[in-house]
């Protein structure tokens, strides 16, 4: 009887190998035109795109029109608050954190220096009182802050009122909580 001769079928999985690899090579070609395809006409950073128009002659045959120039576009309504003679604002954060009652406030002013009071009211008494200073931001301002501990305040519907002044302006920002 005579040997049969096992054939070799590597061949199969290095066939299989090449089609794959030329595959990915053909989706990474695809992949990188598509993304690379819109980005070849943006100029780089700091570059400037020069576009180069040939003029047209324009025939007489049309009247000239007349510019119209476009009324300008006030970006903001009301009067600026720096140049008002009282001083707004809100409070942003009233509420109660861990043992303290905490109270942050926005200015709608600039203001390099200045001082907020801070009046705790209840039955039309004042039954807490504090000072921080006016800190400056970009375009506004805004109080240090308070934090108040809460066993020195009753129970109960409350008024928190900030009294923020700085140099001949004042302005009074309220608003109530109930502990």
């Amino acid at each position: 009887m005579a040997k049969r001769r096992k054939r070799n079928k590597k061949w199969i999985s290095r066939l299989f190998f090449l089609m794959l690899l030329i595959v990915a090579v053909v989706m990474c070609y695809l992949v990188y035109e598509a993304y690379f395809k819109d980005k070849k006409d943006v100029p780089k950073k700091g570059e400037d795109k020069v576009k180069v128009v040939q003029p047209v002659e324009e025939k007489d045959e049309t009247p000239e029109e007349e510019v119209v120039q476009k009324e300008e576009v006030v970006q903001y309504e009301g009067e600026n608050p720096n140049n008002g003679g009282t001083l707004t604002g809100v409070i942003t954060y009233l509420g109660i954190s861990g043992d303290n009652l905490v109270a942050r406030v926005n200015i709608d002013q600039y203001l390099s220096d200045g001082n907020c009071e801070i009046n705790i009211v209840k039955d039309g008494a004042i039954i807490y009182n504090d000072t921080a200073p006016v800190i400056d931001s970009a375009s506004t301002s805004t109080c240090e802050g308070f934090n108040i501990p809460l066993n020195k305040l009753t129970t109960g519907t409350v008024r928190v009122d900030i009294n923020v002044t700085s140099g001949d302006r004042g302005g009074v920002i309220s608003r109530e909580i109930s502990l």
